[in-house]
């Protein structure tokens, strides 16, 4: 059975309108040909771009790779600079601490300087004072050697004086320090004559005296220490004052002799500067006739003395505090030089003398 073929509903074209769809397909097909050959342009450039992007994003890349490397290379550096810097600091410190150091060793060395000319210096004036001690020894055991003959003896009070640091003094100005000394001898010995004292002797810086009782030299020592500390003259000179009382020998030419006089220049040579120093004896002669404040006793070996001597110390301070004891009662009189070279006991032989004796 023959079906009957569709009925074609397309529109029948003419031959005219087939011709021009063809060319209108044609310029479409060229048209898109054209934008697909535009779009493969396009696509070549954006390839193109692209790989110049990528070609400048490795460029950056290494160029902040570069920049990482130099910015370590800075940090090293700057941690290099640094450590130089402390180094630097260091080796300053170091100069100045090597600078500190030499100052110091050069003040220590002047020190040492000035302590070993201090040194030698206190060591001359030891010497010098040693020296004047065994002068003194000898001038008492010559003194003694001549009295061995003579026999008249009185109980004196014995004061030695000297000046602190005398040899140091006459080394720094010897013109000055003589008048000094000159000027306060001569003071001390018209005080002491006002006191009942008479001068015996003069040993260049030092004096001998002897009193009648313990009490007139004690209060002329404290006396004249008083004038001396209380002299507002910083350049003044200072003393010290040693007092014993002993039997002495009165020798003809005026001198004195005994173990006295040698304790009595060993207690000065113990007496603080510008202080006194008392025997036990004088202090207890003293102590209750004086205002002497109470001070510790202490016993001193003594050079060429046999036994250890009690002493008594007063400082200037101590001496300071004191009232003023110069007011009391007259002194004695001073003896003549008739008197004090006189034989205590003149023996006269009785009127019988001689005759035999009768049986």
């Amino acid at each position: 059975m023959d079906f009957p073929k569709p009925i074609d509903k397309r529109p029948q074209l003419a031959l005219s309108s087939k011709s021009g769809l063809i060319t209108k397909i044609e310029e479409r097909e060229a048209l898109l040909k054209q934008r697909a050959d535009e779009l493969a342009e396009l696509e070549r450039n954006l390839l193109e771009q692209r790989e110049h992007l990528d070609a400048s994003r490795h460029e950056l890349e290494d160029k902040s790779r570069a920049l990482i490397e130099a910015e370590l290379l800075l940090k090293n550096q700057r941690m290099l600079h640094q450590k130089q810097f402390a180094r630097l600091m260091e080796q300053n410190d170091l100069v100045e601490l090597r600078a500190e150091l030499e100052k110091k060793e050069d003040d220590f060395r002047k020190k040492e300087d000035f302590f070993n000319q201090t040194q030698q210096r206190l060591s001359e004036q030891l010497s010098a004072r040693e020296a004047d001690l065994k002068k003194r020894e000898a001038w008492v055991s010559a003194e003694h050697e001549k009295a061995t003959s003579n026999h008249s003896r009185r109980l004196q009070a014995i004061v030695f004086t000297d000046v602190v640091s005398y040899s140091a003094l006459m080394q720094a100005n010897e013109s000055r320090t003589i008048q000094k000394v000159r000027t306060d001898l001569q003071r001390m010995q018209t005080e002491g004559a006002g006191q009942g004292g008479m001068l015996i002797n003069t040993m260049g810086d030092g004096m001998l005296m002897i009193f009648p009782s313990a009490i007139q030299a004690v209060r002329f020592s404290l006396a004249m220490q008083n004038t001396f500390n209380r002299n507002p003259d910083p350049d003044a000179l200072r003393h010290r004052f040693g007092i014993h009382i002993a039997d002495v020998a009165l020798l003809p030419d005026g001198g004195i002799a005994g173990d006295g006089v040698n304790i009595a220049a060993r207690l000065e040579s113990k007496a603080p500067n510008g202080g006194i120093c008392l025997s036990e004896i004088v202090y207890f002669i003293v102590k209750g006739k004086l205002t002497l404040p109470p001070s510790e006793v202490e016993e001193i070996a003594l050079k060429n003395i046999a036994e250890p001597v009690a002493v008594y110390k007063y400082s200037p301070e101590v001496i300071r505090s004191m009232p003023d004891s110069t007011v009391s009662t007259p002194p004695q009189a001073v003896l003549t030089e008739e008197e004090r070279t006189a034989v205590p006991f003149p023996f006269s032989a009785p009127a019988d003398a001689g005759r035999p004796v009768q049986s």
